[in-house]
């Protein structure tokens, strides 16, 4: 488990995070399609969710500029989470889609599981680059 931590940090590196939420965003919008026996084809998936990944990658890009640490639960991980669900609950809105109350209640609850879980478990505790004391 150290190995996998320290790889899903290594250098403060932000690519491995950041793949890691995307194919979860990904995998939310292949299980919310399942879940109502919607077609699982790439096309479908992308109608789906397009609206979380683009909620995604903006918090990411906000993160990046705040200088926040991504793998860290707070304040990232809840920052991507609550930008990714509000962001793609705006953006379905906006192109004449739905967003019921349950649908915002369930989404809040597996992203907010997807987002924060593997932060949660792989990415705290100490940062994985060394600390340089001063002789």
């Amino acid at each position: 488990m150290r190995r996998i931590r320290s790889i899903y940090r290594a250098g403060g590196g932000f690519a491995l995070p950041l793949i890691v939420d995307l194919l979860l965003v990904v995998v939310f919008a292949i299980i919310g399609r399942m879940s109502h026996a919607e077609g699982v084809s790439l096309a479908g998936i992308v109608t789906t969710g397009w609206p979380f990944v683009l909620g995604l990658l903006v918090a990411w890009v906000l993160v990046t500029l705040f200088r926040w640490k991504p793998w860290r639960p707070f304040p990232a991980g809840v920052f991507v989470w609550v930008v990714t669900v509000g962001g793609g609950m705006l953006l379905r809105l906006a192109i004449g889609d739905t967003a019921e109350i349950a649908f915002v209640i369930v989404a809040s609850i597996v992203l907010g599981a997807f987002l924060l879980l593997p932060r949660l478990f792989l990415g705290t505790g100490r940062d994985a680059r060394p600390s340089v004391k001063g002789s």
